[in-house]
């Protein structure tokens, strides 16, 4: 958070500076009303001539001032939060997966919609606000001390009282703002778990089940705002109420006064409008200070999202990836909780070139161990190298270019197929043209009215669970990277379909292939240089 108001300093100074100018001017409104009135009581003609230029020209000058500060201040708040959703989506796209699957992607979701918007409206916005209200009260006292310091005496004892009732809310109110922020990501989060199951919801007929369940979520988020609401209200009731009563306090002082004889009435009107003026910077002061506290704990929350350096990164994980020599894995052993082991002391050596089929029951730990070999974790024990570099010493983006994996479960993008195969990268139109001819993709294109730029759907729901895979394995081809895993990359597809693929990977000479399946497909099998089969955590 500090690291984004930072980056835009200048624009904060001048947002302040020009919030300050402005409730300067607003307080010298005052006097002008002082010299209205008692030009107008005393019926000179030639003095309220003079006044009235003067006048317009301050109005038009103030109201000028007025449009800047609102823009500075809008210009300030796009670009802070601007730069907290990236950093916030940095930090979350950093995250090694272990620490990434940690939490809910809602939670980041969450994170970047709902709480970017609640320090906008609760932290950011009230900090510009009660930047002017400061001086906006401090012009406005020296004013009222010049004019009359018993008024300014007693506007002071309110202003005392005023300030006690922060005091008193401020961190029950911070605490409810903290529940309002948990029940508005589990909220997100739900809401996000309904939508994506619409079709087994629709398939087993559980809408009336899964509305009740909304409501709840949605009750819930509600009244714990409402909650946090309350106390706001109450604040802002009392603060009201002394504003109120300090007003007719000083009226009644000042019209006393003027009974006496010793202010004019001009005065009086100027000490009314000085009051109303003294009064609302700490009325809105109050109201903004509790939100602004309230705010800690979330701003604290982004600030650890916001850490966008990768877990454990340091200087040694700049090296260059490489396999000439191989890949190389010697006694690895790995847990997701602790005592509970899913590889217990794997030894393999895969050549580059090398044609592998890794088999075994589901639970048996082939997908955790391609897993590694990609740097999915770094909490692994015994040795993951390739040409002799450990894994946990190598720059993530320099292994993607060394290692594909072709999930089981492929995730398409809310684009077309030409992004989801490029993805984002620029290729010729013969890499283009090979990747969709060795994927399948070609087969399917002419079906489609769009081809190539068709659009796919939130995850590929427009097309089929074998189109969605043939885009996958074109997405690693068309990158030609040394090694291909191949994670039951066919499953959505048919036996031939997936035969014919499988086959034309194992004829791409210097693609080291790591196939993993339940059955390996019996005339293909003598086309691998070995079988490893992987057996309760171990190499059988």
């Amino acid at each position: 958070m500090k690291i984004c108001v930072k980056k835009e300093k200048w624009i904060l100074v001048l947002a302040v500076i020009l919030g300050a100018i402005n409730a300067v001017a607003i307080a010298f409104v005052s006097i002008l009303l002082q010299r209205i009135l008692d030009v107008a009581l005393r019926q000179d003609m030639s003095g309220f001539g003079q006044l009235l230029p003067v006048i317009l020209g301050y109005m038009a000058a103030l109201c000028a001032l007025s449009f800047a500060e609102a823009l500075c201040g809008k210009v300030l708040l796009r670009n802070v939060t601007r730069s907290l959703r990236g950093r916030i989506f940095n930090g979350a796209m950093a995250k090694r997966p272990e620490s990434y699957y940690k939490s809910n992607s809602a939670d980041y979701l969450s994170a970047v919609v709902n709480d970017v918007k609640l320090v906008e409206e609760n932290y950011l916005t009230p900090l510009l606000l009660s930047c002017q209200m400061i001086v906006l009260f401090l012009a406005t006292l020296v004013i009222l001390c010049w004019l009359s310091p018993m008024v300014t005496g007693i506007l002071l004892g309110f202003l005392l009282l005023m300030f006690l009732v922060p005091l008193l809310f401020g961190n029950a109110l911070r605490q409810r703002q903290e529940r309002y922020s948990t029940a508005l990501a589990a909220f997100t989060e739900k809401t996000k778990d309904f939508f994506s199951g619409y079709e087994v919801i629709r398939g087993f007929s559980i809408g009336s089940h899964i509305r009740r369940k909304f409501q709840q979520e949605n009750k819930a988020a509600a009244n714990a705002k409402f909650r946090a609401d309350c106390f706001i209200a109450v604040n802002e009731s009392l603060a009201d109420m002394l504003s109120t009563l300090s007003t007719v306090v000083v009226v009644f002082v000042a019209a006393y006064m003027v009974l006496r004889g010793k202010i004019t009435a001009g005065t009086l009107l100027a000490l009314i409008q000085l009051s109303s003026t003294f009064s609302v910077p700490v009325l809105v002061l109050m109201q903004n200070v509790p939100k602004m506290t309230s705010m800690k704990s979330i701003i604290e929350k982004l600030g650890h999202l916001c850490d966008d350096k990768t877990d454990h990164e340091d200087e040694c994980a700049r090296r260059d990836t490489t396999f000439e020599k191989g890949l190389a894995l010697k006694d690895v052993r790995f847990a997701y909780e602790p005592g509970k082991e899913i590889l217990k002391g794997i030894d393999l050596e895969l050549k580059p070139g090398g044609k592998y089929a890794l088999l075994g029951e589901s639970g048996c730990g082939k997908t955790t161990l391609t897993k590694l070999m990609t740097g999915y974790s770094q909490s692994y024990q015994g040795s993951i190298s390739y040409d002799d570099q450990e894994v946990k010493m190598l720059d993530r983006q320099e292994l993607s270019q060394v290692v594909s994996l072709i999930h089981q479960n492929v995730y398409l993008f809310d684009s077309d197929i030409y992004d989801n195969i490029c993805l984002g990268e620029e290729f010729s139109e013969t890499e283009l043209e090979r990747a969709l001819q060795k994927s399948g993709v070609k087969k399917f294109l002419a079906q489609l009215e769009d081809g190539i730029h068709a659009k796919t759907g939130e995850n590929g729901n427009r097309l089929s669970g074998g189109q969605r895979q043939r885009i996958a394995v074109a997405r690693a081809l068309i990158r030609r990277t040394p090694m291909l895993i191949l994670d039951e990359g066919t499953s959505a597809v048919d036996k031939k379909t997936a035969r014919d693929i499988e086959s034309s990977l194992l004829e791409e000479d210097g693609l080291t292939l790591i196939t993993i399946t339940h059955h390996m497909q019996e005339d293909l099998r003598e086309r691998y240089d070995q079988i490893i089969r992987i057996e309760e955590g171990r190499v059988s």
